[in-house]
């Protein structure tokens, strides 16, 4: 399983940017993600500027525009 940050221009909505959240950051991203259940990774998210910024600290990219919508999901 692998968590991928997905950026999208807002008027377009064409997909940008795919970014993989390292493996070593899982437990911090449960923690950022605030999940509660098991099943709660493996759903989408809109992420907040707070959660865009850490996760920015993370990758070493750039993500968050006003153009932008920044996205969580969870491929196989």
């Amino acid at each position: 399983m692998k968590h991928v940050i997905e950026v999208f221009d807002r008027e377009t909505e064409e997909l940008l940017l795919s970014v993989e959240v390292p493996d070593s950051r899982h437990q911090a991203l449960r923690a950022l993600m605030n999940w509660q259940q098991p099943d709660d990774e493996f759903d989408g998210y809109d992420l907040s500027p707070e959660q865009i910024r850490v996760l920015e600290d993370w990758t070493g990219k750039s993500l968050m525009s006003a153009n932008h919508i920044v996205q969580l999901v969870c491929t196989a």
